[in-house]
């Protein structure tokens, strides 16, 4: 069933554990919170990292399914869409924490807000990253009610900070991993915040203090494509989620991602996406 728009999962943490790392299991969840919970296409405003430990599944994460194979590693981030498969077809651990939790240079060396860093990672990818002994680290203090929460919240930060960085240079080993300058840093993130109201490269610059010449050198080293490329492409996903997972209507689609006239979205969208609006909303069954 879709909504007029795609509601979001607020974060609702245990009593007594707000702002700290939660470790729980995809078998605790479903018992606490029923099937019916995990049944809808959903929009989180937290992170949550899925370790799983037995079992096969899929889990849909921005039109990309990825493979849950015991041992493999997928992280969802605030504002990402996604849909769980069958709950029960696995288990493994959960390590959920709320935006703007990690540290600024860790979060931006993580790409914790970019909807386009790295989410999988293989059994292989993982062991290599050394996760299965921090995660069970994590477990174990996050457990721990006889340590203080004044010391219990920053060491599971520190410990997530540390998994996450372990995880992020597995990647970045990875042959198409984007490599990141300055000014790339500063454009992706602008891009993240503002693609909905800008699309126009030059604004970008200007507004990063940087000439265009400059900035599409600093994309084409980072990513091998340029700032325009980027930008289409941040809309373009920001639409497809609207149109696959929102009963709202094209035009509204289109104003929705920064488009005043529903004309312009369509030959727009159709351009990039090889189909019309409508066409891709039928392709996706929704």
């Amino acid at each position: 069933m879709r909504h007029e728009s795609i509601a979001p999962v607020t974060y609702q943490p245990p009593a007594g554990k707000a702002g700290e790392v939660e470790a729980t299991t995809v078998t605790a969840m479903l018992e606490r919170a029923g099937a019916a919970a995990f049944v809808d296409v959903q929009r989180p405003e937290f992170h949550f990292l899925l370790l799983p430990t037995t079992g096969v599944e899929r889990h849909m994460l921005d039109f990309t399914e990825h493979t849950l194979t015991p041992g493999s590693v997928l992280w969802v981030r605030p504002g990402q869409v996604q849909r769980w498969g069958d709950l029960a077809a696995y288990d493994g651990w959960v390590l959920i924490f709320p935006a703007g939790l990690l540290d600024p240079v860790t979060a931006d060396l993580t790409r914790a807000a970019a909807p386009d860093g790295a989410s999988w990672w293989s059994t292989d990818d993982a062991a290599a990253a050394g996760v299965p002994a921090l995660v069970a680290e994590i477990a174990d203090l996050a457990a721990d009610e006889a340590m203080p929460r004044t010391l219990r919240a920053p060491a599971l930060t520190h410990l997530l900070a540390a998994l996450l960085l372990r995880l992020t240079a597995q990647a970045s080993s990875r042959p198409d991993a984007p490599s990141g300058s300055e000014a790339w840093l500063a454009f992706r993130s602008l891009l993240e915040a503002e693609h909905a109201h800008h699309h126009d490269v030059a604004w970008y610059a200007a507004r990063l203090g940087w000439s265009t010449r400059t900035l599409a050198r600093a994309t084409r080293a980072a990513t091998g494509r340029t700032p325009k490329e980027l930008v289409d492409e941040r809309v373009l996903l920001e639409a497809r989620r609207l149109l696959a997972h929102s009963d709202l209507s094209v035009a509204r689609v289109g104003e929705a991602v920064g488009f005043d006239d529903a004309s312009n979205f369509g030959a727009w969208f159709r351009l990039r996406d090889g189909q019309t609006p409508a066409a891709f909303r039928r392709t996706t069954g929704a």
